[in-house]
């Protein structure tokens, strides 16, 4: 196997960080992903963090474009999920304002596995479009947002606002969204009328009327006059009635009525179904409402006074297995330079038997007590991230964009109720580590790797005897991965006069094919990284010790778990004794990364995707220290 040349593994983790590499399962066929963290747009939500009491959640907002329709899947174990949907609020018009979305919340009855439709309610999205305003001035109705079955019928629908009208001198408002009836605009001569359960309301004077259920509960327009319209009414599981327009200079105009919403009667328990305040939308103290970020755009569910009504927004959240462990799997104890970029960072759920949970929620959130101003590397450059955990239990974090001046930072990592803190240090490092032997072996399943590990270890390009090196295999913990002899995912070794510390034990193969990282770290120091791959038995494995190794002395290693004296002369890597020795020593100071999976770290296939990680970056991100000599 081709081998990077020493310079380029040394600028690769010149930081310490720990290992993050793609790897390709070759029994799986597929690369490992992680779903996406930044609120936005996804068809299938963006995991958000769930309230006390449950493990997932699930949050739909409207896209940018699109038709605001997803999907979800009900995790596996999950038979209930607590809902929360509000409709899209009225848009207003000068001196009007629209009405309010309504609010569904309750607790659905679901199976796992089945597929859901969620629709929310948004500028050209929603489950059903307001109706249209009359003309000049005046405003469109709220759509409404909802969830339905695969086959499209409908368990809960959150109504849209009614529509403002263009009349300037009353500050007519549209109807709000009801519970199951709407509310009718302001104004008692021509306004639009609320729909009536499955029933659509009325329009005013010429307004159309909202479409009943059977039709789909799109809101009225507006009436449509030479001079002054009408409001359209709002969409819900039956439309709002669109408000009169008028032709006179009087402006005698109305607004649309607000849309209806609904909850299955047999899916749907402890159901409120409520209607917003004015143009305040219902709830907005609930932890899942959210304001606007702007002075012209509405908060969720608001109506708008003069302008876009507010956003409808979904919520989906379930309790399924509970976690009763988070631990970390990658990235604590990080020291980088300033400057340069820490690699992400990845933690396990798993339950109380040791399983893996999946599709938990994992919220990271960076604590910066000497205001470095670090960063998750995310569409938003944020300092909170909320990620699902995969199938193997994992959720990892984006790049951190470290600061340029030296200081201690943490990351909090929870997940119902449970936390961990990873320690992160931003400070120029002394040491230099370069992968010299061992790096890209290969051998079959079970078998032993015909080379120990080998690192030279220098401070400002001269040797440093004496330096711990840990030798850290990243995916040793879970099942069918490579372990050090003697089982342990983590072996220490000491440099010799010439900064060379060998790993003291082999390393054996695990019977899952694939590539597997191993880090070589000096503690609080810098580090560099080895593949090495466990290889089909239908390929034939490499037994050709890497260049570097064949010469010198090997390391010294230590006593008990660190196995016994190097070999000399020969070039012989440190072995020894001590092969049945625990881990403990070693092992306080490094992770544990847990038990499940299929033989890889949490990698850098948790780099950046489409709203966060998307590709693997060593080199380009980190700048090597240049060596004397």
């Amino acid at each position: 196997m081709k081998q990077d040349c020493s310079a380029s593994r040394r600028v690769r983790l010149r930081a310490g960080a720990a290992a993050v590499a793609v790897v390709a399962l070759t029994v799986s066929g597929g690369w490992m992903s992680v779903p996406a963290t930044a609120a936005g747009a996804a068809p299938t939500g963006t995991v958000c963090t769930p309230t006390e009491g449950f493990v997932g959640c699930r949050l739909f907002t409207p896209p940018v474009t699109g038709d605001g329709k997803g999907t979800f899947a009900v995790p596996a174990n999950v038979e209930a999920l607590d809902v929360r949907v509000w409709g899209e609020g009225g848009a207003g018009g000068p001196g009007t304002t629209g009405g309010a979305g309504g609010l569904v919340r309750g607790t659905l009855k679901v199976t796992p596995g089945e597929s859901l439709t969620v629709a929310v309610g948004g500028r050209g999205t929603g489950d059903a479009f307001g109706g249209a305003s009359g003309g000049s001035h005046a405003s469109r109705g709220g759509n409404s947002s909802a969830i339905r079955t695969a086959d499209g019928a409908a368990l809960v629908v959150a109504g849209g606002g009614g529509g403002g009208s263009s009349n300037v001198s009353s500050g007519g408002t549209g109807g709000n969204a009801g519970g199951e009836s709407g509310t009718d605009a302001t104004e008692a001569e021509g306004g639009g009328k609320g729909a009536v359960k499955g029933t659509g309301g009325a329009g005013g004077g010429g307004g159309a009327a909202g479409k009943d259920a059977s039709e789909g509960g799109a809101g009225g327009a507006g009436e449509k006059t030479s001079r002054y319209g009408g409001g359209g009414g709002g969409a819900g599981y039956a439309g709002g009635g669109g408000g009169a327009g008028s032709a006179e200079d009087d402006r005698r105009t109305a607004g649309g009525g607000g849309g209806s919403s609904y909850a299955h009667p047999e899916r749907m328990s402890d159901v409120r179904l409520l209607t917003g305040e004015g143009s305040r939308a219902p709830a907005e103290d609930d932890p899942f409402w959210e304001p606007s970020d702007n002075p012209v755009d509405s908060g969720v569910a608001e109506g708008g006074p003069n302008a876009p009504g507010g956003p409808g927004r979904v919520v989906l959240q379930w309790k399924g297995t509970v976690p009763t462990e988070l631990s970390a799997v990658s990235g604590d104890n990080q020291v980088v330079d300033p400057g340069h970029t820490i690699e992400p960072l990845a933690a396990l759920v798993r339950d109380k038997d040791g399983k893996p949970v999946e599709r938990a929620s994992v919220t990271f959130e960076i604590e910066d007590p000497d205001k470095l101003g670090v960063t998750f590397e995310d569409d938003r450059l944020s300092r909170k991230v909320v990620v699902a955990t995969d199938a193997q239990g994992r959720a990892g974090t984006p790049h951190i964009s470290a600061a340029r001046t030296e200081g201690a930072f943490t990351v909090r990592a929870t997940s119902a109720g449970l936390t961990k803190v990873f320690e992160l240090r931003v400070k120029t490092q002394a040491n230099e580590v370069e992968a010299v032997g061992g790096d890209g072996q290969r051998t079959l399943p079970g078998q032993p790797f015909p080379e120990r590990l080998q690192v030279l270890v220098t401070d400002d390009g001269e040797p440093a005897p004496g330096a711990r090196v840990d030798f850290l295999i990243e995916a040793s913990r879970f099942d069918g991965a490579p372990v050090f002899r003697g089982g342990v995912s983590g072996v220490a070794a000491t440099a010799d006069a010439e900064g060379r510390a060998t790993a003291p034990r082999d390393i054996v193969a695990g019977d899952v094919p694939g590539t597997y990282t191993v880090t070589a770290k000096v503690p609080g120091g810098a580090g560099t990284t080895f593949t090495v791959e466990v290889v089909d038995k239908t390929a034939e494995p490499s037994a050709t010790p890497s260049p570097g190794a064949s010469d010198g002395t090997g390391g010294t290693g230590g006593d008990g778990d660190q196995g016994g004296t190097g070999g000399t002369g020969d070039g012989t890597a440190g072995g020894g004794s001590g092969d049945g020795g625990s881990s403990t020593g070693l092992l306080g100071g490094l992770a544990d990364t847990g038990a499940g999976g299929i033989g890889l770290l949490v990698t850098a296939a948790l780099g950046l995707a489409a709203v966060g990680f998307a590709a693997v970056r060593f080199s380009p991100r980190l700048r090597p220290r240049s060596r004397r000599g």
